[in-house]
């Protein structure tokens, strides 16, 4: 395999954060964004940007705390993501593409939500793909917030109960617990390793609640995808919920689960149709 070439964008508050290119073409007017899940799984995004045809340079942006800068596993105020998201989103647009697409996978679908409700013309398209939302929509297996890799793809642990009661904590007003660890994930850039994940980065993630009214103005702009192998999320369940709270379709593709439906072939094949 090739290996990584990283480059930098320089956010708001002049951090170097990094991206990489995973896929260029020559006569690319879209861009593709990818945002990540609570884990990188950075081998699934290169083969997703393989078998993806859309004739579109495809971006993959590491989140501020999951990259290799000092800071590991934290960021320095709850909301931080939006901001470095709309700058990476502006640094892509300032190279004059016609569109900009972006797609998350689990957790980065929530990110997706939070550009939404801040701009809703962040993007051209939204692709979500198995969209992990909120850990409280009742959509999820019950163990979804732990699993181990020993028995699925999927590998990371957060400790539900430590995030609900800094959550308390944080309502109140009480802030200077924010700092605390609230998830477990495998270490992208050291193998090795297990890289903590703080409250105020994994909150960052996701909207405090999820307006039914949120999409409306975009619905004609977006495609959610779930395997029918999902070992996360409740696929018939989440299509349930889609349909009655904002009435976007919900495809299944079958035989595939959490992380590889990124790269199934029908995945690429339907949504490249559209």
């Amino acid at each position: 395999m090739t290996e990584v070439k990283w480059s930098n964008y320089i956010a708001r508050d002049f951090t170097r954060l990094q991206y990489t290119v995973l896929k260029e073409r020559a006569s690319a007017k879209e861009a593709i964004i990818i945002i990540h899940g609570i884990t990188a799984e950075f081998h699934h995004h290169e083969a997703f940007a393989d078998e993806c045809t859309r004739d579109a340079d495809i971006y993959f942006s590491v989140l501020r705390g999951y990259d290799q800068s000092l800071k590991r596993g934290d960021i320095d105020y709850i909301g931080q993501y939006d901001d470095d998201l709309f700058d990476f989103l502006h640094f892509i647009e300032k190279k004059g593409y016609e569109k900009v697409t972006l797609v998350g996978h689990s957790m980065g679908c929530a990110n997706l939500l939070r550009l939404i409700q801040k701009n809703k013309s962040a993007a051209s398209e939204y692709l979500f793909v198995a969209p992990f939302f909120h850990p409280t929509l009742p959509v999820y297996h019950e163990d979804a917030t732990e699993q181990s890799s020993d028995r699925t793809d999927v590998d990371y642990t957060v400790f539900d109960k430590r995030v609900m009661l800094l959550m308390t904590l944080y309502k109140m007003n009480i802030d200077r617990f924010n700092d605390r660890t609230v998830a477990e994930i495998p270490d992208e850039f050291n193998k090795s390793e297990k890289l903590t994940l703080s409250f105020r980065l994994l909150v960052s993630r996701f909207l405090e609640k999820i307006p039914p009214e949120l999409l409306n103005d975009v619905r004609d702009r977006i495609s959610i995808y779930v395997g029918s192998k999902d070992e996360v999320l409740l696929h018939e369940e989440f299509k349930r919920y889609a349909r009655e709270h904002w009435n976007v379709p919900v495809r299944v593709i079958q035989g595939t689960d959490h992380n590889h439906i990124l790269h199934h072939p029908q995945l690429h094949k339907e949504w490249a149709g559209k």
